[in-house]
């Protein structure tokens, strides 16, 4: 009979040491998974950083160029050909958003991030239409174009920091 309790006592030890391990390899998966969720969320914010830094590089060059060619700097055809380089360019920056690794509450965000920096490329589109034909109705569309742009970029901003403002109370 002695045997039976001594038994029931060294089942609980490993009953209780295998519950104490599980809390604590529960504790250490929770912490690191914690980390890597931070670690993947400060590697997404760099990324989309680079993103709305190319496109702010190239729209400015752009607009730069325009500004010369306006003041008779550089001709049409330097223009035209310039104008053709950042087309693609840009076209390669925004295919970016579609590989960052967004997490699931910054989407809508990005998104409208991306549906920007179309929509701003669709208005240079148009002003190079407007450069080509000299046509006013392709410049008034490129500056509608040009303000929805801004418009798609300041909810896009305002979106990221509140979901950014919620994940880091």
């Amino acid at each position: 009979m002695k045997n039976k309790p001594k038994k029931k006592k060294r089942t609980l030890t490993y009953a209780a040491i295998s519950v104490g391990v599980i809390i604590i390899g529960m504790s250490i998966f929770f912490v690191y998974s914690s980390e890597q969720a931070k670690m993947r969320g400060q590697a997404f914010g760099k990324a989309i950083e680079f993103v709305q830094e190319d496109i702010r590089k190239q729209t400015h060059m752009f607009d730069s160029k325009i500004s010369m060619f306006k003041q008779g700097n550089i001709n049409k055809d330097e223009l035209l050909e310039f104008a053709e380089k950042h087309e693609n360019e840009m076209e390669k920056i925004i295919l970016r958003y579609d590989n960052l690794q967004t997490p699931k509450l910054f989407i809508p965000s990005v998104k409208l991030f991306k549906l920007s920096a179309e929509t701003q490329l669709d208005s240079e589109r148009y002003t190079i239409e407007w450069i080509k034909t000299g046509d006013d109705a392709a410049y008034i569309r490129s500056d509608s174009l040009w303000q929805q742009s801004l418009q798609y970029e300041q909810a896009a901003l305002l979106e990221f920091n509140l979901v950014q403002r919620q994940a880091n109370p």
